[in-house]
């Protein structure tokens, strides 16, 4: 009876230091483990910070030997969204942006480009789609924290599950979810671009005043880039235009009918995307005398592929591989 009380006290012992043991495993393993749950969750706060809150900053931009160092300012109030982006290195450049339009300052051309609001900022701001599609083309997970410009971060790990897009990791600011650093990698895990704030004020007082231009550009040449309607008698937009064979996971986020500068037609631009990457398409009639892309270029982390379908030239552009830009090109069919 003895004998039997001890193995059993001493079963109850082992359990307890295994449980023990796990627990202390747990808390080592804590922001692998214990935010493996809440990873969908934060890339929403993320992307409701990076548009909802008010701050000022600098961050700094790489792409293989291209460094930009720039500074922004962003407001958010009951009429929308307003920011400044101000380049502080290199060729003079500012860009404005509010829930109407989009002015891009281009001082050493004496030059502006006025355009229609797109979605998005200055920032990156990686929205998934539905959480069930997402997650049959992505891996999302917390691995950890750091410190970044002074904040506590959140590291944020984004794996794709095939080689036709590019992988993430990005920082958040552990109370507000604000993007500190994004990395995008390629299916080595090599960062091949990079944004990082080195200084970010949150929540602080942003006045209209911070948020006008720092130049004059009222003597400028204005460029106007704007969307037609797509009643336009241009052959462009009678044609059906269609996508067979795409990548895994992407689909026709919008489209549109785009003139821009220095093009005698219209332009039929389809944006697609994954719920993550997005890719654009531009179909556009070709002229006898114009100098256009025939096969891949590539700068950085984005790539661009061009293709001819009669007399009507196919351009697609994008921040994902080289492979998944030139299938999307020949994907595309004029019916």
């Amino acid at each position: 009876m003895q004998y039997r009380a001890i193995t059993s006290n001493s079963g109850y012992m082992r359990q307890g230091l295994a449980l023990a043991s796990w627990l202390l495993l747990i808390v080592l393993l804590g922001p692998s483990l214990a935010y493996a749950e809440d990873a969908h969750s934060w890339l929403k706060r993320m992307n409701a910070a990076v548009h909802g809150l008010n701050y000022t900053g600098t961050y700094v931009y790489i792409s293989g030997d291209q460094i930009d160092t720039m500074q922004i300012v962003h407001r958010a109030d009951e009429s929308g969204e307003h920011e400044r982006l101000l380049s502080l290195n290199g060729e003079a450049r500012e860009i404005l942006r509010n829930s109407e339009q989009v002015t891009c300052i281009l001082p050493a051309d004496r030059s502006v480009i006025i355009g229609q609001h797109k979605a998005g900022s200055g920032l990156p701001a990686l929205v998934p789609g539905e959480v069930l599609e997402f997650s049959k083309l992505y891996e999302l997970e917390l691995i950890g924290r750091d410190r970044i410009a002074g904040h506590p971060a959140i590291i944020l790990s984004i794996e794709p599950k095939d080689k036709m897009r590019y992988g993430y990791r990005i920082w958040l600011e552990e109370d507000s979810a604000m993007v500190l650093r994004s990395d995008i990698l390629d299916a080595s895990g090599k960062v091949m671009e990079q944004m990082m704030f080195t200084e970010l004020m949150m929540q602080s007082p942003v006045s209209p005043h911070m948020l006008e231009p720092t130049v004059d550009y009222s003597q400028f040449k204005v460029i106007t880039d704007h969307f037609a309607q797509a009643k336009s008698t241009a052959d462009i937009h009678n044609a059906n235009w269609s996508f067979e064979q795409m990548p895994k996971g992407f689909k026709i986020a919008s489209q549109s009918v785009k003139t821009m500068p220095m093009k005698k037609y219209p332009v039929k631009h389809f944006v697609l995307s994954d719920g993550l990457a997005t890719v654009s398409v531009y179909i556009e009639k070709s002229g006898i005398d114009e100098q256009m892309l025939e096969g891949e270029s590539s700068m950085g982390s984005v790539n661009a592929y061009g293709r001819q379908i009669a007399d009507h030239r196919v351009t697609v552009m994008g921040e994902v591989p080289r492979d998944t830009v030139r299938q999307i090109a020949e994907a595309v069919a004029r019916n």
